[in-house]
């Protein structure tokens, strides 16, 4: 008996050796990635449906300053944001508020209509996987950038005159823009009694035939998330994800005191912008969260895979991850899909830029966000960071 024990404690203890041994190797190798690219700081973890196996900050949340990049260190999580809705509607779903196959008009506070076909019958589930008829509209995704802080001009040189102009014409564009509520912006683009209507916003093609990414269409199932439960969906997301989860240092833009967090600055092509900026798409991208509190989400998501978990049941997870029949389709409820069992997001937005996927085959996911944006080496440099988390997913004890 006491060999059987003394065996068990030496295996104990080699296993958490090599735990040890392959965190601080790998907690190496990132120190390196982040010492010779030109990332200014980005965070990182590594989950599988049971804890969290690494965590960790490197570099700089403000350059100027030195402050380091921790797991604590707030900054928006763009199109990575989705997810909380997709979870949302799910939930919704659950509670028997809605169904996905429910027409978006009943829901919608004015009719969403596509007047270049015979029948425009969209529905919640076709509106979350992107299959709507809404065409991806980037001009007005730039026009729902509200910047409280005014950008200021481009003085300093940069790589190539011609990407200086255009970040000079970006900058100009967005300090005209003024805040509005989410509801009036989408009136504004899809209403025909709005200022920017226009038919050509829609395709030709039917709701359900054609994957065009929208984030105007993902907001929208916000304002339906609103209507089924009679709560803001800000509320409704506090309520059934960020307190069950305990993400006490997370909301969206609107909702967070920059004076009472620890908040990154962004950088975009090299130039430090405002970091109170807004999203009025805030559903589509506004979200603010910590490495800490984001890597709550992603093991209850990835427990809720296989078992279910205290948010969604595991049908309902199943349901808003399943694999899209067309493979040129990439999205189930706005969630990425992919056929090898790879699920997540990622997002993209001035200065931010951030990945979250998990492999349901593998039991492993990773998460990474940076304070860098808009430079081609930059995404390259990003990479190599994702590929040094995915190299040591076998070295991780799964249990």
């Amino acid at each position: 008996m006491k060999t059987k024990i003394t065996l068990l404690l030496l295996f104990i203890g080699s296993t958490i050796l090599a735990q040890n041994s392959n965190t601080a190797l790998l907690k190496q190798k990132l120190d390196s990635l982040s010492q010779h690219n030109s990332l200014v700081g980005f965070g990182v973890a590594i989950y599988n449906k049971e804890k969290v196996l690494y965590m960790d900050g490197f570099g700089l949340s403000d350059k100027e300053n030195k402050t380091p990049y921790t797991i604590n260190t707030v900054q928006k999580i763009a199109s990575i944001s989705k997810l909380f809705l997709g979870v949302s509607l799910m939930k919704a779903q659950e509670l028997n508020l809605l169904n996905l196959d429910d027409p978006i008009n009943k829901y919608l506070p004015f009719p969403l209509v596509n007047k270049r076909i015979s029948t425009s019958n969209i529905t919640i589930r076709q509106l979350a996987a992107h299959t709507s008829g809404l065409k991806k509209n980037q001009k007005y995704d730039l026009k729902a950038l509200y910047f409280p802080t005014k950008l200021a001009k481009i003085k300093q040189e940069m790589p190539f005159g011609v990407k200086k102009l255009m970040m000079n014409i970006f900058v100009k564009m967005v300090n005209n823009n003024k805040p509005t509520s989410l509801q009036a912006y989408l009136y504004k683009i899809y209403n025909p009694k709005g200022e920017w209507y226009s038919k050509l916003h829609f395709s030709k093609n039917k709701a359900g035939e054609k994957e065009v990414y929208s984030n105007q269409g993902a907001s929208f199932l916000a304002l339906i998330i609103e209507k089924a439960s009679g709560m803001t969906y800000a509320d409704f997301v506090r309520k059934h994800i960020l307190t069950p989860l305990k993400m006490n240092n997370s909301g969206f833009d609107f909702e967070m005191d920059n004076n009472t967090i620890n908040k990154a600055s962004l950088y975009h092509n090299n130039v430090k912008i405002p970091n109170d900026f807004k999203l009025i798409l805030y559903p589509a991208g506004g979200f603010e969260t910590n490495i800490a509190n984001f890597s709550k989400f992603m093991v209850a998501m990835a427990r809720g895979f296989s078992n279910g978990n205290s948010i969604l049941t595991k049908k309902s997870c199943t349901e808003m991850a399943k694999l899209p029949v067309d493979k040129k389709r990439s999205h189930a409820v706005l969630w990425e899909t992919y056929e090898s069992s790879t699920v997540g997001h990622q997002g993209d937005i001035a200065g931010v830029t951030t990945y979250a996927y998990y492999n349901r085959n593998q039991d492993k996911g990773y998460i990474f966000f940076t304070n860098t944006a808009g430079k081609k080496e930059n995404y390259k440099e990003m990479q190599s960071v994702i590929n040094t988390l995915k190299e040591f997913y076998s070295k991780f004890d799964t249990k």
